[in-house]
């Protein structure tokens, strides 16, 4: 029944999510299991902009791809220092990459994740970049 309504597509894509999720992502699962596929993703990606500000003492005015580049950046307080500098690259990029194209669009508009698929890819990544934020916070601590 519930594949008649939803489709089989909807019940594979919460299946992806039957993980344990990082802790400050539980809340998500509902909103994506009630079909909030746009509020799912926007809420998991702002979990991460909050996350690194939190890590790296930034001003609630500095938000977004700005946030990530400052804090991973040469000299910011996230960068690695002992990584190879295309890695520190590399990770300043995921970051910024991330919350420049699955967070600050639904801040700014309608975004329409008709693919839920697409929608429960963008909570797991999310996940691996708090699990990601985790390691850098035993090290900055």
């Amino acid at each position: 029944m519930k594949t008649l309504q939803t489709g089989p597509e909807a019940i594979q894509a919460a299946e992806r999510l039957d993980v344990a999720l990082h802790h400050r992502l539980e809340h998500v699962k509902s909103q994506f299991l009630l079909g909030q596929y746009e509020l799912a993703a926007f809420a998991a990606m702002r979990e991460v902009e909050i996350r690194v500000r939190e890590l790296s003492d930034s001003e609630s005015s500095l938000i977004g791809v700005k946030l990530m580049r400052k804090s991973f950046g040469e000299g910011g307080k996230l960068a690695d220092p002992e990584l190879d500098p295309g890695e520190r690259v590399g990770i300043m990029e995921l970051f910024a990459g991330a919350i420049g194209t699955f967070k600050n669009p639904p801040s700014h508009r309608q975004v329409n994740y008709a693919d839920p698929t697409e929608a429960s890819e963008v909570v797991l990544l999310a996940d691996l970049l708090m699990r990601l934020l985790d390691r850098t916070a035993a090290r900055v601590a």
